[in-house]
């Protein structure tokens, strides 16, 4: 598997972002061109000076010095390019695995293990700096490798046993950096399940919207006692982790010491027999030095380059899965029809069928409220609606086409929704209702909302944030107010369907009251589906799907349904009206 990650992680990296390599290359050039001159300069001065040639010396180190300053400028320019890609980079891997998640199957996303494995991808992009660490360590490797070719040459070409007794040495540190991955890439396994309970927790108490339950209640405590002992797990695991580094360390150093000891006392000897320069000794003595530090860098280098490995695993593994399988071809112009054919659906790794055996036809222009008792069904058919889940039996039609033979964002264009939990993002009034629609237009769809009043009261009106996240003149809204801004954000977008799940429960009863006697007015021309536990919503619609226990028990208007005393709905509806009337 190791050596398959290798090359698909860089072509990952590479198609992610190309400019990051070419930098990479040039910097690996300089440090190269760095290291070579580093062997040859002082052997260079040497000779000169041994040669008599005073001026040439001068001059030589002239050069030699404005050499070293253009490639210590082209480094630190190359270093500052590093970081600024090293960012897009950074960026540009979190893009695409966004972009992966949102292409998944929604069922995915409800599941522990592909919700673990998301964890574990932005673990090694955002905790362990994998990509970037990656990516440097393949080009300082090849640096590495360039300057030992040339070193090699000088080496060899003084006395061939100098090699072996390199080579020695760096099958020996190889050996010790094999051992020390083996005890990074077992304590990395052992790591990953304890860091994805600890973010969880730790993500638990430091989130804003936690604060009330952990003031009024003991939970606080509990949760804490949680992350204290999964941070405490986590340091003894790093503090063993450092100790067994810290022995391979202190190895591989008293192999590189042993080995230039060594290489002292031959090229030592070698001068003395053979009566050789000092420029020569120099020569030598500076390539084996810059020899083992190559070697020593890249076995750092490596050993990060390994483990990083461990780390962007996770990355490749969730760019493999395979995408929603519904993939059609055909464009919709227009929903006019939504057919519900002998449709049952259990929710993923479950045998519950949530809905058994429903059918039913909607028309276009028709409103239909779908009410039903806690876990009747409701929501699932809304989300079958809006293709997060294909049924697990029968089919469901659109135009008395096959759900799945519409392309999906032709389709989903033509769907507005307002969810139980709805997202309000931290952007502006105006961007949170559209980005596609004039500010005139969402003024008039927060008129309809009757929330525009509200708006217009604050310092900054449409161009108020919607979060004191990132800024201090960010407001904050009560839930009945953002959840009109919701519904005006779902009229605002062309859609042939209007889908509101629960959109009246944060609301008064005055507001609720609003949105009921404006509600076909809302709606316009559209299809709408009307979900809500309050009965007095399904009077405005045309029809009601009443749902018991996963089957459909009714669909007829309201008029006719409240003439059946013994049926469901009746029960509901008259229970909440016993609660509203005046004694």
């Amino acid at each position: 598997m190791r050596k398959k990650t290798l090359p698909r992680f860089i072509h990952f990296a590479y198609q992610t972002h190309k400019e990051y390599f070419f930098v990479m290359f040039f910097s690996s050039l300089v440090t190269t061109a760095q290291t070579l001159l580093g062997a040859y300069t002082i052997s260079l001065l040497i000779h000169q000076l041994e040669m008599g040639r005073v001026e040439e010396t001068i001059l030589l180190l002239i050069m030699i010095v404005i050499i070293e300053m253009i490639l210590m400028f082209l480094n630190k320019w190359m270093n500052r390019l590093l970081k600024i890609h090293q960012n897009e980079m950074h960026e540009g891997v979190c893009r695409r695995i966004s972009e992966k998640i949102m292409s998944l199957p929604f069922a995915y996303l409800e599941s522990n293990y592909y919700m673990e494995l998301k964890k574990n991808a932005e673990m090694g992009v955002n905790n362990m700096g994998a990509v970037y660490q990656f990516c440097e360590g393949f080009f300082k490797i090849a640096s590495s490798l360039l300057s030992l070719l040339g070193l090699g040459f000088i080496i060899f070409s003084f006395d061939p046993i100098l090699i072996v007794i390199l080579a020695v040495g760096i099958c020996l540190n190889i050996l010790l950096v094999l051992m020390s991955m083996k005890t990074q890439i077992k304590f990395f396994h052992d790591l990953l399940p304890i860091n994805f309970k600890y973010g969880y927790y730790m993500d638990t108490i430091i989130s804003e919207k936690n604060a009330k339950d952990f003031r009024l209640y003991s939970s606080f405590d509990l949760i804490y006692k949680k992350f204290s002992d999964f941070s405490k797990n986590i340091s003894e695991y790093f503090t063993k982790l450092n100790m067994k580094m810290a022995i391979y360390q202190s190895f591989i150093s008293t192999v590189r010491y042993i080995q230039m000891a060594l290489v002292y006392i031959l090229v030592g000897i070698r001068t003395i027999l053979n009566h050789l320069s000092i420029s020569e000794f120099t020569l030598t003595v500076s390539a084996a030095l810059s020899f083992s530090d190559c070697i020593t860098s890249m076995i750092e280098v490596s050993s990060s380059l390994m483990r990083s490995i461990e780390y962007v695993k996770p990355i490749l593994e969730l760019m493999d899965i395979e995408e929603d399988e519904n993939k059609g071809k055909e464009q919709l112009d227009e929903i006019q029809s939504i057919v519900f054919d002998h449709v049952s659906f259990a929710y993923p790794n479950t045998d519950t069928l949530i809905l058994d055996d429903i059918s039913f036809t909607m028309h276009k222009n028709e409103k239909i409220s779908i009410v039903g008792l806690n876990g009747a069904g409701k929501t699932t058919i809304v989300k079958l609606i809006c293709r997060l889940y294909a049924p697990t039996q029968g089919k469901i039609y659109i135009n008395d086409h096959l759900i799945t033979d519409y392309e999906a964002q032709s389709y989903l264009s033509k769907i507005s929704t307002v969810f139980q939990d709805y997202k309000m993002f931290a952007m502006s009034i105006k961007y949170n209702v559209s980005f596609d629609v004039s500010l005139e237009n969402v003024k008039k769809l927060c008129y309809d909302t009757h929330v525009a009043s509200v708006i217009e009261a604050l310092p900054n009106q449409w161009n108020s944030i919607l979060s004191k996240a990132y800024d201090e003149k960010g407001i904050e809204l009560s839930g009945g107010q953002t959840q009109k801004i919701a519904i005006a954000r779902a009229l605002a977008k062309p859609a042939d369907l209007l889908i509101l799940d629960e959109p009246t429960s944060a609301l008064d009863p005055l507001a609720e009251a609003e949105v009921y006697e404006n509600f076909n007015g809302l709606a316009k021309n559209k299809m709408a589906i009307y979900i809500s536990h309050r009965m007095s919503s399904s009077i405005f619609c045309d029809k009601i799907l009443v749902l018991e226990k996963g089957h459909i028990s009714d669909f007829d208007t309201h008029q006719n349904l409240m003439k059946k005393k013994d049926s469901l709905y009746y029960k509901l509806f008259m229970t909440q009206a016993k609660n509203y009337a005046l004694k």
